[in-house]
């Protein structure tokens, strides 16, 4: 029968195994609201240099319908805008699962860690009992030999 460390290794490598696992989506997360903000502020950048070209042709006059693309365009933009804060929000929320689920993960592989070290240490407390032990009847024998 396999010692009981080499059980618990088992265990630690199903472990390891699932927080390799949450590692790459907390990075596919992080990735994502990284993403998300820069999406944010290229929407916000272009919005405003939009909003200063709409201001600039309105001050030189221009034609109903022109005014009406332009603001067409604006409300797009700002459409566009809402819709990515709303999914960095989503993102965001979801980025937090993953932070508890990483934390959860390496809480198990670290308290296995622990358990498969107490094991490997009680295995040798006990191994180095049974050869003092022999070592003992040994040196037993040898004496009583000698009498």
């Amino acid at each position: 029968m396999a010692k009981r460390s080499q059980r618990l290794k088992v265990v630690l490598d199903l472990a390891e195994r699932k927080k390799k696992q949450a590692d790459q989506l907390l990075a596919a997360s992080r990735a994502r609201v990284e993403k998300d903000k820069q999406q944010i502020a290229q929407l916000e950048a272009f919005l405003g240099d939009y909003q200063r070209q709409y201001e600039e042709a309105g001050r030189q006059g221009f034609g109903i319908a022109k005014l009406e693309v332009y603001q067409s365009f604006i409300r797009k933009i700002a459409t566009a805008l809402t819709q990515q804060q709303n999914a960095l929000r989503m993102n965001e929320n979801e980025l937090s699962a993953v932070e508890r689920h990483w934390t959860q993960c390496y809480g198990q592989v670290v308290a296995m860690d622990k358990l498969v070290d107490k094991a490997q240490d009680q295995e040798r407390k006990l191994e180095d009992k049974k050869l003092q032990q022999q070592l003992d009847e040994r040196a037993q024998m040898i004496k009583s030999n000698f009498i």
